[in-house]
């Protein structure tokens, strides 16, 4: 089993070697006997942290050498498929954010070609990209959740915005990029629903392997033994550049041997491991503070006085700006019941098998512009829900053409792999 005690330590012996190495690798200088030694050292040492970098990356100095500007990325595989086609088209259409899109799957079964075309023939600047062609996936053995902060890592961008397929805003998203939180620290992170109170496994956790932690551990739930959950990872924003040690710690508690051994053992999938990983480095980061609210309407779980739905985010303005899970009411329950989008709340005393708050001191009701928002929303999942039923029984055509090397131009002959796709 991994020792996560001599995984921090060896993680800030390699961040203090990446800091004095930085400077001379940039300079050209690497190769001077006088580096030889240490720099063989931290090749050792980085080979030992993250073997899945190589072959397809010298080494960690070469991650962000050819990434530039800000785009947003999303993860999926087929299923996530029909939450995603109208998350990017709910952002080019209604928030009109002009942000490139990368859209991550892992191997070449998890999505279809139909689907991948789908993507980058229906939408302006949105690309499909297969993680194992960048990332070492024999030691990853990638499998849901994992992917996304690797996505993170090795997309084109300097800039993220990771999105869950099924996150939605009320407001443009590039606006994530102006947090004062983020300009400082170079990453933006949102809590999480408080549950489960009591919980003393993620503070028992924690103090048995940091040595040294932030001034923010302390002011946790989890250290506090108030939520069995900090931290919500349906929307992350990283500057690569800023806070590229940070991010690999996070890839290092998502590879199969930690994840599996450790890391899922005490949290909820990857939610907590950008914070933590963050910590085992003691690289910085910023959390805007709020916790979770609810999406949803009165008395839909069959009490009048409670806002029941799906989980919501606010802004530093304290108004709606994202929510996760969708625009259905319980998407594992109901495929065809939408949530309804008139009130939301504040409030830590959650019902967990209805997500419902209890709190009836600060429910609101959204504006009717938001409500116009929703129901854009709506309607284009409408939409999308014809456009997947053509798919599904392979009548689905690009309006533009795929020519013979994989490039889309005007109107003209499609893919000849189009019509053999099973």
């Amino acid at each position: 089993m991994p020792d996560f005690t001599l995984l921090t330590t060896q993680q800030r012996v390699y961040k203090t070697l990446f800091q004095y190495l930085d400077p001379i690798v940039a300079a050209g200088e690497i190769d001077q006997p006088k580096y030889k030694d240490v720099w063989s050292f931290y090749l050792q040492l980085e080979r030992t942290l993250y073997p899945w970098l190589r072959p397809y990356y010298q080494n960690a100095f070469h991650l962000t050498n050819s990434t530039e500007g800000r785009g947003i990325v999303i993860c999926i595989g087929n299923h996530q498929f029909q939450y995603a086609a109208t998350t990017i088209r709910a952002i080019r259409e209604v928030l009109k954010s002009e942000l490139p899109i990368e859209v991550f799957y892992i191997r070449e079964s998890d999505l279809t070609l139909t689907r991948r075309l789908y993507l980058e023939t229906e939408f302006e600047n949105v690309v499909t990209r297969q993680v194992v062609s960048r990332i070492n996936d024999w030691y990853t053995r990638f499998g849901g959740w994992a992917l996304k902060p690797y996505a993170v890592l090795t997309s084109s961008f300097s800039e993220v915005i990771l999105m869950d397929a099924d996150s939605y805003f009320f407001k443009k998203p590039d606006m994530l990029f102006d947090d004062a939180g983020y300009r400082k620290t170079g990453t933006l992170f949102f809590y999480d629903r408080t549950l489960f109170s009591g919980w003393e496994t993620g503070r028992n956790w924690l103090s048995s392997f940091l040595p040294t932690k932030s001034s923010i551990v302390e002011t946790t739930r989890w250290w506090n033994f108030k939520s069995a959950h900090e931290q919500e990872s349906g929307v992350v924003v990283i500057n690569k550049k800023r806070s590229l040690l940070g991010l690999l710690a996070t890839c290092k508690m998502n590879d199969k041997k930690e994840r599996d051994q450790v890391t899922y053992k005490h949290v909820h999938g990857d939610k907590e491991t950008f914070w933590v990983g963050y910590e085992m480095v003691q690289t910085p980061y910023s959390f805007i503070k709020s916790y979770g609210g609810v999406i949803g309407g009165l008395g839909d779980a069959g009490d009048p006085s409670m806002v029941c739905g799906n989980q919501l985010h606010f802004g530093v303005d304290r108004q709606p700006l994202w929510w996760n899970g969708g625009l259905l009411r319980d998407k594992n329950k109901w495929p065809d019941r939408y949530l309804k989008f008139t009130h939301y709340a504040e409030g830590n005393d959650w019902v967990f098998e209805t997500s419902c708050i209890k709190d009836k001191d600060r429910i609101r009701e959204f504006t009717a512009e938001e409500q116009k928002i929703a129901a854009k929303y709506v309607a284009m999942d409408q939409l999308r829900r014809k456009d997947e039923e053509k798919i599904q029984q392979g009548l689905w055509k690009p309006t533009t053409a795929i020519f013979d090397d994989g490039s889309l131009g005007a109107e003209g002959v499609e893919k000849n792999a189009l019509e053999k796709e099973p």
